[in-house]
């Protein structure tokens, strides 16, 4: 009998881990949005896309394409992405995500009349829900919203949460003290702000259609020394006075001073003749400040033709052609020695990682961590049944006791 009782108890164990496993399995692929199975991004149109500042987690906001119009995520460094939600309700132009808290995301999105329009959310389960600020943007005389054009979060400070519009500056929202200020003054006012970038000693950069501008938070100062219109902006990670700029019509340009004086570092960056080199993305790989990888395009009257993906492993010394961009790159990251380059043809992914990922790993439960009412349901379920396999009795089943009487 005590080998038939110890016999029931493995089988039951045994059966208690299998149905809690195979729960947990089906509760990690289902989502809200039922159906959509893990994403290749390759033929998407991404609008903006952010990257967590540690681990593989990585956010992209889609607007039309082959794939719905909504957020995605990835947890394993943009092998495989998963929708997540609808996002907003409309159009995303700009995504960060919380220095500290990769499941805090920020979006912004088009401005409009103010009865009706917000253009600043947040997300505080991953992009599953979101909520507009509790604090929005002022209007204009006219009582219009602007529209959110660039986010950036300063990671000395991960409170602060720099919003950059289409006409009325760059503002300062501090979500601990439920207060937002102007950064700056007015000085950007009619800009459109393209880009924000916060360098690690916390100076605030803002690339716009009038040129490229800095300031220590009291007022902005035109970085006049810049040969050219950019369009891109990078800084190294060890060093806050080393700046990269891409320029508008002859490529890559290189600061060592804060950006007080530049020098071109366009050797080896492919030019058309008569076409002016747009380079429209930077980045520099935060493990080796040495590594910057740029993205160019070629201006054809008032049109952007594609360029290629180039890297330099010597600070822009040189360059080497790394592919054929398959678009105009409007985003470039570097994660994990990979490099992303995001298209409105799709999510390029270009290297392997610097550590390579071992080949049999635990499953990912960071879904889990903020559960949908469907995977609330499923790993209730589960536990249910997971414990009556383990605790069960026999007399519990109809007709079991009869039988056995």
């Amino acid at each position: 009998m005590n080998k038939i009782r110890v016999l029931s108890l493995v089988v039951r164990i045994g059966l208690f881990g299998l149905i809690l496993g195979l729960g947990t399995m089906v509760a990690l692929v289902t989502d809200e949005t039922p159906g959509l199975a893990l994403a290749d991004l390759s033929g998407a149109s991404v609008q903006a896309m952010a990257t967590a500042t540690h681990g593989d987690v990585m956010y992209a906001g889609l607007v039309g394409g082959p794939q719905p119009t909504g957020i995605f995520r990835s947890d394993d460094n943009g092998r495989t992405w998963q929708m997540i939600s609808s996002g907003p309700g409309v159009a995303v132009n700009a995504l960060a995500v919380h220095p500290a808290n990769d499941v805090i995301i920020y979006a912004g999105t088009s401005g409009g009349p103010a009865a009706t329009t917000y253009s600043l959310w947040r997300s505080t389960n991953g992009g599953q829900t979101w909520h507009s600020f509790t604090l929005g943007l002022p209007t204009d005389p006219y009582g219009m919203i602007p529209s959110v054009t660039a986010l950036a979060i300063d990671p000395n400070q991960p409170e602060a949460l720099y919003v950059g519009t289409d006409g009325q500056g760059v503002y300062r929202f501090d979500e601990g003290r439920n207060s937002y200020e102007l950064v700056g003054g007015v000085s950007l006012y009619n800009a459109n702000v393209n880009g924000l970038l916060v360098s690690p000693d916390s100076q605030i950069y803002a690339l716009t259609g009038e040129g490229l501008f800095v300031t220590d938070g009291y007022e902005w100062q035109k970085l006049e020394t810049l040969p050219e219109l950019a369009v891109s902006l990078a800084v190294a990670p060890n060093d806050p006075q080393t700046l990269y700029a891409g320029g508008s019509s002859t490529g890559a340009f290189r600061a060592t001073d804060g950006g007080q004086s530049w020098e071109r570092i366009s050797s080896g960056l492919e030019m058309i003749p008569g076409a002016a080199l747009h380079i429209t993305a930077l980045t520099v790989d935060e493990d080796d400040p040495n590594r910057v990888v740029a993205a160019t395009a070629y201006g054809l009257g008032s049109q952007l033709a594609r360029g290629g993906i180039y890297e330099s492993t010597n600070a822009g010394g040189n360059w080497t052609k790394v592919a054929e961009a398959d678009g105009v790159v409007k985003h470039l990251s570097l994660n994990q020695g990979i490099v992303y380059a995001a298209t409105t043809n799709g999510l390029a992914r270009y290297g392997e990682p610097t550590t390579p990922s071992p080949v049999v790993s635990l499953p990912n439960l960071r879904p889990l961590a903020n559960p949908t009412g469907v995977q609330v349901l499923i790993l209730v379920l589960t536990i249910a049944l997971a414990g009556l396999a383990l605790t069960g009795r026999r007399e519990w089943v109809p007709g079991r006791s009869q039988a056995t009487a």
